[in-house]
């Protein structure tokens, strides 16, 4: 699966006091995005644990184009942007559902290390193959 989806409606947080979707939420739904994808693949973070490997985050950068309010109705799309010896780049694009306007849009660099000792390893030849590169004029 090159580009992988997550449906959701935003929800009554806390700290969305002013309906304005909070900051942290972005990023912390960026991650579960991420999180699911790589599930999806069978390289998420038990299968990596089980094999001494950990996935963390080196760079997040999200741009904010138009704010989601609570009770919108939102789909993020990711992808990995690009591969390098111990990184994954990945993107992500988060949509209204009702009329596809975007809403905001981010880029991860993951670095997979050691589990025990957290320094930073190559990507297996198996996860390589499974995490296929999107060209940008295949990006949603």
């Amino acid at each position: 699966m090159k580009i992988f989806e997550y449906k959701f409606t935003v929800n009554e947080d806390p700290k969305n006091y002013i309906r304005h979707v909070n900051n942290l939420s972005y990023l912390q739904w960026f991650i579960d995005t991420a999180i699911m994808h790589s599930d999806s693949l069978g390289w998420g973070m038990q299968a990596c644990k089980d094999i001494n490997l950990a996935w963390v985050v080196k760079t997040h950068q999200i741009e904010y184009i138009r704010e989601a309010l609570q009770g919108d109705d939102l789909i993020i799309y990711t992808w990995i942007h690009k591969i390098e010896k111990s990184r994954a780049i990945r993107r992500y694009k988060c949509l209204r559902r009702d009329n596809q306007k975007l809403v905001a849009k981010a880029e991860t660099v993951w670095v997979l290390v050691d589990y025990k000792k957290g320094k930073p390893r190559a990507l297996p030849e198996e996860l390589r193959k499974k995490f296929v590169v999107v060209e940008e004029m295949d990006e949603p």
